[in-house]
């Protein structure tokens, strides 16, 4: 049975998802040593496929992607995914390089796929840090999360096909400096067996 927040608890995954995105801006600015700012987030909650749809990725797209899991004190997994055009833009802003097209893997250093995946921990430990303080938790990954490549289908159904019983946030940032804009898709799967401590924490129980 798939299982589904009510509208309060979507609204506090926006809330949260609001906050977030500032925190991830201002981190950002440090790291680009320039202003970063963003358009209020795009937030959608559905079922895999819906969600994967929302996204708007072609299925071939290659992807730059991080993700993490989260395992107590709850449960969810969580992934940034990057399309080829912000992951060009984000080079070109911090190494002023510029390319056209990225199509493999292997067109990037290993220096920009560093830069790359220190821009993706950033927004997603920024992230867990604004869940954590609406939910009063001290949750923390195990592990860092490390820059992956491939095609976007194929990247998202390996991380949340399996657990289709849980549904997905979807939550879109749109990022510019004065140089460039860049936007990257940030998912949230919430663990069925924590919805009764997410009810808690959110204080909606």
């Amino acid at each position: 049975m798939t299982v589904t927040f009510g509208k309060d608890e979507i609204e506090a995954f926006k809330e949260a998802g609001n906050v977030g995105a500032g925190h991830a801006a201002i981190a950002l600015t440090k790291l680009f040593s320039r202003h970063v700012d963003m358009t209020v987030p795009f937030v959608r909650y559905g079922d895999v496929k819906t969600i994967l749809d929302e996204a708007g990725f072609d299925k071939d797209m290659l992807v730059a992607y991080e993700d993490l899991d989260i395992t107590e004190p709850v449960k969810y997994k969580l992934a940034v995914f990057f399309k080829p055009e912000s992951v060009l833009n984000i080079l070109s802003v911090l190494t002023a390089t510029s390319r056209n097209k990225l199509t493999n893997e292997a067109d990037l250093t290993n220096m920009q796929k560093s830069l790359i995946q220190e821009i993706g921990s950033t927004i997603i430990l920024r992230y867990i840090a604004a869940l954590n303080k609406m939910m009063k938790i001290d949750a923390m990954p195990k592990d860092a999360p490390v820059i992956k490549f491939d095609q976007a289908e194929a990247a998202f159904s390996r991380l949340f096909q399996n657990n289709q019983d849980n549904d997905v946030f979807l939550i879109q940032l749109n990022l510019f400096t004065e140089e460039q804009r860049f936007e990257c898709q940030l998912f949230i799967q919430p663990d069925v067996a924590s919805i009764e401590d997410y009810r808690k924490a959110f204080h909606l129980a």
